[in-house]
């Protein structure tokens, strides 16, 4: 939590315990009488719902506000998910620090069935281990935060979603998305699908026609200048179709 002086006034914010802590313990309302714990202090407030977390309020050991958090998705979220299972991707799985509950509950609404919460950065990089090393084909981690930079460095393929402000996960990963749009990593993916095929496309277009073109000039059924010509051809040719990459299809 933080805590400083606002107008002569020694004001906290942050958990319960740090916010309601005094010199004698937790204070009860009117300051006089310690509370017996940190329930009989929440239940000022009412419930939390297992998807909310809390920071609270005390001006001068006076326990006086709660501010309510809840993790929302992302708007596009569960239908980037959706995307990248029609893209063939089969595991999707969730690694956050955040509660159990809510983790759970952001999960089922996205569409992902794996969770795993509650971890620390160092939990993240040995789940991600354990993966890569459970023979999965490729393991892809995507992080938009600081914390994410060391699990983005010991994935196969590391994506960091940024405004510009994390440098350090950028930094880890081998890709970023900077408008922060988690609808660009299917499209990410599927770039590089179509970017791969176009290569060796062009690839193979270049070694066909260039061994075609040996063949007919070492049985002399073209001249060498043709031969010379032919070839720079083909290389033009090569570079053309693998332009084609370029182009945008979606």
């Amino acid at each position: 939590g933080v805590s400083g002086e606002v107008n002569g006034h020694a004001v906290r914010v942050g958990r319960l315990s740090f916010a309601a802590a005094g010199e004698d313990g937790f204070l009860a309302v009117d300051r006089t009488v310690p509370s017996r714990s940190e329930d009989d202090l929440r239940t000022r407030f009412g419930l939390l719902q297992p998807d909310e977390m809390a920071s609270y309020v005390s001006v001068d050991g006076q326990l006086i506000a709660r501010i309510v958090l809840r993790d929302v998705p992302r708007a596009n979220a569960k239908a980037a998910l959706a995307k990248l299972r029609e893209l063939g991707v089969t595991e999707l799985a969730m690694l956050t620090g955040d509660k159990r509950a809510s983790a759970n509950i952001i999960a089922s609404e996205v569409g992902i069935d794996e969770v795993h919460a509650e971890l620390f950065p160092e939990d993240k990089v040995a789940a991600v281990r354990a993966a890569t090393g459970a023979g999965k084909t490729v393991t892809m981690m995507v992080g938009d935060g600081v914390n994410d930079a060391p699990v983005l460095a010991v994935a196969d393929i590391g994506v960091a979603m940024t405004d510009g402000t994390s440098t350090a996960a950028s930094e880890s990963a081998q890709v970023v998305i900077m408008n922060d749009n988690i609808a660009a990593v299917p499209r990410a993916i599927a770039i590089a699908r179509r970017t791969k095929r176009v290569m060796l496309q062009a690839v193979l277009a270049g070694l066909v026609l260039a061994t075609v073109g040996m063949i007919a000039a070492a049985f002399n059924l073209i001249p060498v200048v043709v031969g010379a010509f032919l070839q720079e051809a083909i290389d033009v040719v090569s570079i053309l179709w693998a332009l084609t990459a370029l182009i945008d299809r979606d």
